[in-house]
């Protein structure tokens, strides 16, 4: 008899600061203030074990604070996230060249004992994850805001600390696949944006940082033999500048943290460490790196996953405060009220009622014209509008991009193959 083996889960070990460590052991911002004892929001790496167990782990687990001996308190065995730490602090740490920093002088006393743990479990890992640069930038936030910074500074960041703290990994495991985190930008979060909001310096800024995310892509593409892959972390934080409102499939998220640390809200309660929605974000940009680096298939969070599943939410919620709205509580996303020929979620869509006719379709699908739509921009968050083509009403296909447009209003428009028959269909399904 033959048995399929089944694939161990990969294993990842992580050097980076408090936003890598375990949440469970960050009580002062991710336990409420009821239960102060009592962590609710969670981090990738714990995102990682409590839902993909299977594909990937970081170590076994260590659940008794103070089980480690060095700098970490408990967590994962692979896991090297330890609050503060900064590029320069891990640098030092690993090349053993302590300074006088203040904030530096907490964590210096364990260096030597943290960085024999970390050659002792570096062999175990089949890739290393390197998630660092938000303390230093937050540090040095004040002096960027007014353009007071030592010149160098980003710079040095780049092709100093970062640099050794690769090549010391690369030295001790050459061949192990190394990913890279760009740096969110702190300005992004309430605890600094509260602060430091004179636009035209948060513009420039924020400009700055950019650079100095684009400077560590470009360091990256430069080494020639097994170069690390980047991790976008930069690009949640630029969701947060951009996106108003910030939203799922249409669950809108309040940025500033709550005191409870609600399951809407993207920070925790200290209005710096991003919550359980982000750090799914986060999580699904390392495994989506990793799984172009190394060829796995980790599984990335859905939106609906995270929504229900992470944070205990409908992810229907959207349409089922809409459908309310129009008197008809209860009634499925398939359903036609109205009788239009129309289902309620491409009603939801399309942003017309469905409690009432309507004909929001135009033009014909015929040579020489075209099929029109005009979809609501809130609804399109929920539910996808995908037009499809068929010679036969049996077999369907997405009409090819090449013969679909959308105008400047949003209408969006499909024309048919030339020379040949078909009929066209929208399909309208809530999102993933």
């Amino acid at each position: 008899m033959a048995f399929a083996a089944k694939a161990a889960p990969l294993r990842i070990l992580a050097i980076g600061d408090s936003m890598t460590e375990e949440y469970a052991y960050e009580l002062t911002f991710s336990a409420p203030d009821s239960d102060q004892f009592n962590a609710n929001v969670r981090n990738w790496p714990e995102l990682l074990r409590l839902f993909r167990p299977a594909e990937a782990t970081l170590g076994p687990f260590e659940s008794t604070g103070g089980s480690y001996l060095d700098l970490r308190d408990a967590g994962h065995e692979w896991n090297f996230g330890i609050p503060g730490m900064t590029m320069v602090f891990w640098k030092n740490l690993l090349y053993n060249t302590p300074s006088n920093d203040d904030d530096e002088k907490v964590v210096k006393y364990a260096y030597g004992v943290t960085r024999n743990a970390l050659e002792n479990q570096l062999p175990s890992a089949q890739v290393v994850v390197i998630l660092l640069g938000a303390n230093d930038l937050k540090k040095e936030y004040n002096d960027l805001f007014n353009n007071t910074e030592d010149p160098n500074f980003l710079n040095d960041l780049v092709h100093t600390y970062l640099n050794q703290i690769y090549a010391w990994v690369r030295f001790l495991r050459p061949n192990v696949p190394i990913v890279v985190c760009t740096v969110p930008d702190v300005g992004a979060t309430p605890q600094i944006s509260g602060t430091y909001n004179i636009p035209a310096k948060q513009a420039s800024t924020r400009a700055k940082i950019a650079a100095f995310n684009q400077s560590i892509i470009t360091w990256a593409a430069g080494k020639t033999t097994n170069p690390p892959a980047i991790a976008r972390i930069d690009l949640l934080t630029d969701r947060l500048f951009d996106e108003h409102p910030f939203q799922l499939n249409a669950t809108v998220f309040t940025l500033p943290g709550h005191p409870e640390n609600l399951p809407t809200r993207v920070f925790c309660k200290d209005g710096f460490h991003i919550a359980t929605m982000a750090q799914a974000l986060v999580a699904n940009e390392i495994m989506a790196t990793i799984n172009t680096k190394l060829g796995t298939n980790l599984t990335l969070f859905s939106n609906r996953e995270i929504l229900q599943n992470l944070l205990g939410l409908n992810p229907d919620q959207p349409y089922l405060t809409w459908i309310s709205a129009a008197g008809l509580t209860g009634s499925p996303m398939d359903a036609d009220p109205d009788r239009d020929g129309i289902p309620n979620v491409a009603e939801y869509a399309l942003g017309t009622p469905p409690n009432s006719f309507s004909r929001p379709f135009t033009g014909s699908f015929a040579p020489g014209r075209s099929f029109s739509w005009h979809p609501d921009p809130i609804g399109l968050r929920f539910a996808s509008l995908t037009a499809e083509e068929s010679a036969n009403l049996t077999t369907w296909a997405p009409v090819p991009a090449a013969r679909t447009s959308t105008a400047g209003d949003g209408t969006v428009s499909v024309t048919p193959a030339v020379g040949s028959r078909s009929f066209v269909r929208v399909q309208a399904l809530a999102k993933p």
